[in-house]
């Protein structure tokens, strides 16, 4: 059994997501994204956020999903080395959930490219995908991030 997580509940598509809270610094929308080329495919350019320059990820991208037409929220998170902008589609809500809603990720749905998805919470009728951010990035995107915020 989980302990009591607090996350940033987010939609991309249909479907619902969430971050835990501790890992998150903002939440923005209407920046300026630069793009910049041949980065990696999900990272989607950089922000400059109160002097900050930040990757642009997309979690579209990695789903492997079509870009939506509509405007996107970003979730500023912060990892142990840089900060990461995460573009989701739309913000729901800022969750408490209880100890016995969360439950491991089933493990037969786990592999290497589903490896950031740690856990999964029942609450209100509906299921919540929950992304460790420590693991989002594979090592090569990680290194393209950091290198992207270096270079500007």
């Amino acid at each position: 059994m989980a302990e009591a997580l607090k996350p940033i509940v987010f939609r991309i598509g249909n479907e619902l997501y969430g971050i835990d809270i501790k890992y998150v610094n903002a939440i923005e929308k209407d920046q300026d994204i630069v793009r910049v080329p041949n980065a990696s495919s999900s990272i989607k350019g950089i922000i400059n956020l109160r002097g900050d320059i930040i990757p642009v990820y997309s979690l579209r991208d990695k789903f492997k999903l079509p870009q939506s037409p509509n405007p996107t929220k970003l979730i500023i998170t912060n990892l142990p080395d840089m900060k990461l902008a995460v573009e989701v589609d739309e913000v729901v809500e800022i969750d408490d959930l209880r100890e016995e809603e969360i439950r491991d990720f089933p493990s037969i749905a786990s592999n290497r490219d589903t490896s950031y998805f740690v856990k999964v919470a029942n609450t209100k009728g509906r299921l919540i995908l929950i992304i460790d951010i420590h693991n989002l990035l594979t090592a090569s995107e990680a290194e393209d991030a950091k290198q992207l915020m270096e270079e500007k």
